[in-house]
């Protein structure tokens, strides 16, 4: 088992560093010049975003449900950088990432998965370009080159389809134009951070474009791994540190590189096609990890156990360190079975995927879309579980696989626009194989895995749009999903001195299999052009299947499907003459068969550990969700957020789940309110200060709710100053974020059978500048 070095992270991270250099460079010197939007975006026409919610263009204030749209160009005055950041002020909607492996943690409405394992459906959507990503395994996606986030809070199981049972997440990239137009941009900010980002869009021919784009980080971790021994020369343990510092490394930090390529041919007026090509090498600093004690008996328990000690020396609570920002995490085991190892401390994420969208324009009123995608990835990311030297539990799994999506859309315009009509087809093939170690000396669990799973969904769908007068439109919808998945385990003893479970490598377990209908009812009402009231009937489902994350044989047991409809009621206006954008929903959901992960493994399933999912119970949840955009004098923008969500547990299949609980990451109440202003300096260009502030209530980590996965309220303030030329192809922006430097930790998890905590900090105060050129 190798280990990670930090002079190869470095040289890893320099190599990146001199290939974005010269990219950038390249890209920058083969743009034309172009005039460039203003830098900080005027939100005046927030409602005239076009979305494609419905799959046709509508913008935001004439779509019938509840939809946060996103612009590029707000995403930058917002220093937004990665999708986790648009939960700030998106109503109702939680995202962090995932302990191990890079991966997205998505909640809209209180519905989601809080595990990022291939094995697991995710409860959000994610669709980039409408592609669906089949995994949240490295899908923290960099918001590079876009041209708008489509936020969907709902059950949205006719259209988006699968698994977008809380909502989805889509994300739309810039498409080639061939103005000659780019950019180049620069960032250095603290904690080491180093970025560089660059696009260029040009023609090759009279109808067919190219857009590329590159982009590259480096550093920015704000945690220190210290060396206990380092710091402690007494304590006997073996001192790992070169330095005099006793840094092993740090947690939190971003590097990555990326580019894509795209190209636009449109041969005639009614055939559009195209095609693009991705690929992104992520080499991040690991999950920001630091150990706290609850149960101080179960701790002295699990560290008086012989295979967790080293030499006779054990854990002790001088381990703590929540509330600093330090972590005395190793990835190493200096007592293991097979004997001494350290896991690699960077998680490595590699994907990359080819799209081809063909649209044709098959009569004047008939067009036919076709998506066809191919995506790849390869995932490693230990977890050091306990945040010591010593192993309470390491865990070092990683994934690879590999998915084909083919979708078909037929869209008609009938009876002179009195009727709109989509059909089409849905085609998903999966392939996902995990391997690793999973070593949990106090349970004499130690061995090395290797799972194989293949699935396959089928779905049809189609929806109905009525237009009985101009001012009223009534649409219906369904969509029919069939989905397969089998299963194959293996473990293999790590020392040999043990036979693993013959049930992991000798069963053939039952695949599984379901299929479902989803509807879809909506009636809208334009009371005047300004003000539109709409009422909604939505369902959705996440899928099911066997426990994934077997520790033993007869832990391999099902677990099926959850399922949600939604009344959803609200209205979208826009008055004093456009100043001002206020939109309102409303909804009430029945959420069954919901999916949580278990300590104990229900009967007659070896009961401890259980790493497994269940279905609890069902609960009733109810909201509302206020956004608004304000431009009270020229130049002046605010912009706000503000949601309710109550989520009622009714019924319980689980002992240990009482119906007062909390769902996982469920803020009872969040708001955001941003606010900035263009200054015209006249020929020396424009100043541009903007402010951006979001509250989210106490959330709990998991259930049951306790004090030791309870995540408190809090506040956080972040701020950017923006200076651009007269023209407006050049600026430097300073942000800071986390303006008021507050600690506090943005995920938990429980080690029960331990009496520990791993926190997860959110970064302190940072700041950065950024130089960008428009061409």
């Amino acid at each position: 088992m190798a280990y990670s070095k930090n002079s190869a992270r470095f040289g890893a991270r320099a190599r990146a560093l001199g290939a974005l250099c010269a990219t950038t460079a390249a890209i920058a010197l083969g743009a034309a010049p172009a005039q460039a939007q203003d830098v900080a975006a005027n939100d005046e026409a927030y409602g005239d975003i076009i979305v494609t919610a419905q799959f046709r263009e509508q913008t935001v204030q004439d779509t019938p449900l509840a939809i946060t749209a996103i612009t590029a160009e707000t995403l930058e005055a917002r220093s937004q950088t990665d999708i986790r950041d648009i939960a700030a002020q998106a109503p109702s909607v939680f995202l962090s990432f995932s302990r191990i492996g890079g991966g997205l943690v998505a909640y809209i409405r209180g519905v989601g998965q809080g595990d990022n394992s291939p094995h697991l459906e995710p409860g959000v959507g994610m669709y980039v370009d409408d592609v669906y990503l089949a995994t949240m395994q490295g899908a923290v996606l960099n918001l590079i080159d876009l041209d708008r986030v489509e936020v969907l809070r709902g059950p949205q199981g006719t259209l988006a389809g699968k698994n977008s049972i809380g909502g989805a997440l889509k994300l739309f990239s810039k498409k080639p134009t061939g103005d000659g137009s780019g950019y180049a941009k620069a960032t250095y900010g603290s904690f080491g951070r180093v970025e560089g980002r660059a696009a260029a869009d040009f023609s090759l021919t009279e109808n067919l474009f190219a857009r590329v784009n590159t982009t590259a980080r480096v550093g920015g971790g704000y945690i220190k791994r210290i060396d206990y021994a380092c710091e402690n020369p007494g304590s006997g343990l073996p001192i790992s540190a070169s330095g005099d510092d006793c840094v092993l490394g740090t947690m939190g930090g971003r590097s990555y590189v990326g580019a894509r390529a795209a190209l636009r041919w449109v041969p005639t007026d009614t055939v559009e096609v195209n095609l693009s090509g991705d690929y992104t090498h992520d080499f991040s600093d690991p999950y920001p990890g630091q150990m706290g004690i609850y149960n101080l008996a179960a701790y002295n328990n699990a560290a008086n156990n012989p295979r967790t000690q080293y030499n006779g020396i054990k854990a002790t609570d001088d381990f703590q360190t929540i509330g600093t920002n330090i972590s005395y995490a190793t990835f190493c085991n200096l007592n293991g079975v097979a004997g001494p190892y350290c896991l690699r401390d960077t998680t490595s994420i590699n994907t990359w995927g080819l799209n081809g969208t063909v649209d044709i324009g098959l009569t004047e009123n008939l067009t036919l879309k076709s998506i066809t995608a191919y995506r790849d990835f390869d995932s490693k990311g230990a977890a050091d579980e306990d945040g010591t030297p010593f192993v309470f539990s390491n865990i070092d799994p990683g994934w690879f696989g590999h998915q084909f999506s083919q979708e078909l859309r037929l869209s008609a315009g009938l009876m002179d626009g009195l009727v709109n009509l989509t059909v089409g087809g849905f085609y998903l093939k999966n392939y996902i194989e995990g391997n690793g170690i999973i070593d949990i000396p106090t349970y004499f669990l130690t061995f090395l895995k290797n799972d194989v799973i293949h699935s396959n969904s089928k779905a049809a769908y189609a929806q109905l749009e009525i237009n009985p007068t101009e001012r009223l439109h009534i649409v219906g919808g369904l969509r029919y999903t069939k989905e397969f998945k089998d299963y194959d385990f293996f473990r293999t003893s790590a020392d040999g001195k043990y036979t693993p479970d013959p049930l992991l490598y000798d069963t053939d377990f039952t695949p599984y299999s379901f299929s479902h209908w989803d509807y879809r009812v909506n009636v809208s009402y334009e009371v005047t052009d300004d003000i539109m009231v709409y009422g909604q009937y939505a369902t959705g489902f996440k899928g099911g299947g066997l426990n994934g994350s077997p520790f033993f044989g007869d832990q391999v047991f099902p677990f099926f499907p959850e399922t949600l409809e939604t009344f959803e009621g609200g209205f979208k206006s826009r008055f004093a003459d456009g100043r001002v954008t206020l939109n309102v929903a409303a909804y009430w959901s029945d959420y069954t068969d919901i999916q949580l992960g278990a300590q104990t493994c229900p009967p007659p399933a070896t009961p401890t550990p259980c790493a497994g999912i269940v279905n609890t119970g069902a609960a009733h949840i109810k909201g509302i969700e206020v956004e608004t955009n304000i431009e009270p004098v020229d130049g002046f923008v605010i912009d706000g957020s503000l949601s309710w969500l109550d989520f009622e547990y009714y019924k319980t299949a689980n002992s240990s789940l009482t119906l007062d609980q909390n769902p996982p990451n469920k803020p009872d109440f969040t708001w955001s309110l941003g606010a900035q202003y263009r200054a015209d300096l006249g020929n020396a260009g424009s100043l541009t200060p903007r402010l951006d502030a979001s509250y989210r209530s106490t959330i709990y980590a998991a259930v049951p709710n306790s004090a030791s996965n309870k995540l408190p309220a809090r506040t956080i303030l972040n701020g950017r100053l923006t200076w651009a030329n007269e023209d407006g192809d050049l600026s430097v922006a300073l942000e800071v974020t986390n303006i008021t430097n507050k600690y506090y930790l943005e995920a938990l998890s429980t080690a029960s059978f331990f009496g520990t905590v791993l926190g997860s900090p959110a970064a302190p105060r940072r700041w950065a500048v950024t130089v960008s050129k428009e061409f």
